[in-house]
């Protein structure tokens, strides 16, 4: 790195940071080529809208005032400077009428030193706040109102101004009783920053003043509605502290006409008294006087604080833009309301709903966990509660709460154990579901687009809160044979008469309309009963989970229990499907006996329509969805209990109405026995009965994919069904193709040879010819300088 020859003294590296000291006492920085590159990119491509430098500003203002407050509890002299007023306040220069100017924002924080300013100004992504945090945390364990967790946000002031000039002074203290003000000047193109003693003093008497420079571009921000109107979009409920603006208004006052004197004796004294018209008024003259006054602009109180009934809905939705950080986004509804935890600890809260979940929500486990901000008597205390303290299912909702009795210097830990935050935890669940119930019986079409967007966070709810199940049963939404979107109460309003239990589905990601057409619905369709069709990965355990729900039990139609409630009404059906059980025992027997160690039963059954048979498991037993929702986690192939479950026997159920089955039967009955002499027809019959295996065979493992479970060796399976293609047009099971493959020439020898044609040499000045019109890319000229000197190097 190189330093101009204009930096005189020595050469010392500190931080990351190139310096120089001259013999004025100024010292110039230079920033490390990346880093520059880095605050560039910072400045053109973090932010959408320049507007947000001043939402940028006042959080790092109000960072410093809530610094100094922390600072305060245990040092009270910090508070002597500036007479203990903590404020924010923005000045617009006297040159901000024209087209160019100055925007001034300065607090009454804690300030920086000179070597504050120049780590936390002159090196990106270092934040003081982060830093006195840590110092907090490991000294008093105190967490306060700190914004600026990742040093970026001066930065945005690059958004407006090309020139920026801090000057702070820290409080004076028992270690600095007399600190000195700095000033740190830097621009938005330059490679160095410069740190210096303010000439004009200590000025300031504590805090922190920072000055724009705006240009004509920039014009539109010297205008104290402009910047009333930002600080209002963003700064109103977000920042704790006072924030003024100073107004200058111009108005007219009258000026008395000047009186001229007479003389005694003066010939034309009395003449003018008589020329003079009394009824012709006299023409008033005025003068502009400026008038400056301070306003208060975020003079709201705070929103939780006041009655719901005196917010409006455009308050409620600005303040979720607020604590969302979304400038656009609305919210699907709130919650706004005061509880007690039952100890003596009173609270205010406001609970939002999310329009949209971010898209690592449940591949990230961090995600969500920040969503509850606690304050106490408006102060705010953290939003770190851990991962344990909302749960999971509910932790993309947005929460404020405000207590109204917790000590301020309590520590992280300490709060996660706190009594009040277990009471706390159980109020907002219970108040979170009532909002999704309210949602659902008030706006039904707003609903819909929760049930979508959190319906699986709900499901996972009722299996990890059995207290609350039945609620949440009741918030669930699904598709089935009768509607696309329905509920659970009312499938239990159009039960059918004796119907005693809620029939379901389940298969992850396929299509409710595939999920219709299974082998196992199609009786309960025929009949016209209705069958959920659920095709979430947490659907099946949630439906185990919750069992019953109004009286009926939940039913898997692929398992076996399944009973229609009115078995008992038909005498006529009983006794029809008892006949079917003995006139189909042969087909039965000889079932069993074939596919002995692949099913534990060949039973007939009632449930089917068209299909010949099925698969299902016994009530206890993982179904085939269950199977592969299993299978996909990486460890389970090694789990015991898996392979047990997996590999539990299952029941084949045939349908006696199926001409398939009643060919099955007939070929089963005209076996005939073999004997030990075998003969010529006594061969003829085994390969008979082969043939029939071989079908029956097909037939199995095509049943087991239909009802969702897997073929054990799918090469035999497809060996098997090639046979049966072959017998049924006629073709020799022993033909061969006719196979003609021409051997690879013999093995190559010697060097590759080299394709001139396709070598290709990296030239770095042909960069842009590769890339396109990068001229215009950030530091552009300097990556093809570095890339050319990589390249000679090589």
């Amino acid at each position: 790195m190189r330093i101009s020859k204009l930096f005189l003294g020595a050469v010392t590296i500190l931080g990351g940071l190139v310096f120089a000291q001259n013999n004025e006492g100024s010292e110039t920085f230079r920033y490390e080529s990346d880093i520059t590159r880095l605050r560039s990119l910072v400045i053109h491509s973090l932010y959408s809208h320049k507007d947000v430098f001043l939402r940028e500003l006042l959080s790092n203002a109000n960072d410093a005032l809530e610094k100094l407050r922390l600072v305060s509890l245990t040092d009270r002299s910090v508070l002597s400077a500036g007479e203990g007023n903590v404020t924010i306040e923005i000045n617009l220069d006297e040159a901000s009428r024209g087209k160019t100017g100055q925007i001034v924002i300065r607090d009454t924080g804690i300030g920086m030193t000179k070597d504050e300013l120049t780590r936390n100004l002159g090196t990106i992504a270092r934040s003081g706040t982060s830093e006195f945090l840590k110092k907090a945390e490991e000294g008093q364990g105190v967490d306060g109102n700190l914004i600026g967790q990742f040093g970026l946000g001066f930065y945005s002031c690059f958004l407006v101004s090309p020139t920026v000039r801090v000057s702070s002074l820290p409080p004076a203290t028992s270690g600095n009783s007399e600190p000195t003000q700095h000033t740190f000047v830097s621009s938005s193109t330059g490679d160095s920053f410069e740190v210096f003693p303010d000439p004009r003093g200590n000025t300031l008497g504590r805090g922190t003043e920072i000055v724009l420079s705006i240009g004509e571009e920039e014009a539109e921000f010297l205008s104290v509605e402009k910047l009333k109107t930002l600080i209002e979009k963003h700064s109103t409920f977000s920042t704790t502290f006072p924030i003024y603006i100073k107004e200058r208004k111009t108005s007219k006052i009258p000026v008395p006409p000047p009186q001229s004197p007479v003389e005694d004796g003066d010939p034309d004294k009395f003449a003018d008294d008589l020329d003079t018209d009394e009824t012709t008024p006299k023409e008033e003259t005025f003068e502009e006087v400026q008038e400056e006054s301070w306003i208060r602009v975020n003079d709201k109180a705070p929103i939780w604080m006041r009655d719901p009934k005196e917010v409006s809905e455009e308050e409620y939705k600005a303040f979720y833009q607020a604590v969302s950080k979304d400038d656009t986004g609305e919210p699907l509804g709130w919650s706004h309301f005061k509880g007690d935890t039952g100890s003596g600890v009173s609270f205010r809260a406001i609970i939002y709903v999310p329009s949209s979940l971010p898209k690592e929500f449940w591949s990230k486990m961090t995600s969500g966990i920040n969503n509850v901000r606690l304050m106490v008597k408006r102060v705010f205390i953290t939003d770190d509660l851990g991962e344990d303290f909302m749960p999971r299912w509910l932790s993309f909702l947005k929460v404020t709460v405000d207590a109204d009795d917790l000590p301020l210097n309590v520590s992280r830990e300490t709060l996660q154990n706190n009594r009040f935050l277990s009471q706390l935890q159980r109020i907002l669940i219970r108040k979170a579901l009532d909002l999704f119930t309210k949602l659902s019986n008030d706006q039904p079409e707003t609903y819909k687009q929760i049930a979508k967007l959190y319906g699986n966070a709900l499901r996972i709810g009722l299996l990890e809160s059995p207290k609350d199940k039945v609620k949440i049963a009741k918030l669930l939404r699904f598709e089935s044979t009768r509607s696309e979107y329905t509920t659970l109460e009312e499938y239990v309003e159009n039960r059918k008469e004796g119907q005693k239990q809620i029939y379901y589905m389940a298969g992850v990601g396929e299509k409710a309309e595939d999920l219709a057409r299974s082998p196992f619905v199609e009786k309960l369709f025929a009949r016209g009963y209705e069958v959920l069709l659920l095709n979430l990965p947490s659907d099946e355990p949630m439906m185990a989970s919750l069992d019953q729900f109004m009286g009926m039990t939940t039913q898997d139609v692929s398992k076996k229990g399944l009973k229609f409630g009115d078995e008992d009404e038909h005498e006529a059906e009983k006794k029809e499907l008892e006949a079917q059980k003995i006139a189909f025992r042969p087909l039965i027997d000889w079932l069993k006996k074939d596919l002995a160690g692949q099913v534990s039963d060949v039973t007939v059954t009632n449930r089917l329509v068209t299909s010949p048979c099925t698969i299902i498991v016994d009530s206890y037993g993982w179904s085939a969805n269950m199977q592969r929702i299993m299978s996909a986690q990486t460890d389970s192939q090694d789990d015991p209990m898996f392979n047990m479950m997996k590999n539990l026997p299952k029941v084949l159920e045939i349908n006696p109405k199926s001409p398939l089955i009643e060919g099955l039967l007939e070929r089963v009955l005209d076996l005939p026995q073999v004997e030990e002499d075998e003969d010529d027809d006594v061969k003829r019959t085994s390969e008979e009965e082969e043939e029939l295996r071989e079908t029956v065979r097909v037939l199995f493992d095509t049943s087991l994919v239909r009802s969702g479970f897997s073929v054990a060796d799918p090469t035999t399976y497809f060996e098997r069904v090639e046979a049966l293609l072959r017998r049924t047009l006629g073709v020799s099971l022993s033909a061969k193709p006719k196979i003609n493959i021409r051997p690879a020439p013999p093995t190559a020898s010697g060097p590759i040879p080299e394709d001139e044609e396709q070598k290709i040499e990296f030239d770095p000045s042909n960069m842009e010819g590769i890339l396109g019109d990068a001229s215009q890319w950030p530091d552009w000229n300097d990556m093809k300088e570095q890339m050319a000197f990589g390249h000679d190097e090589l």
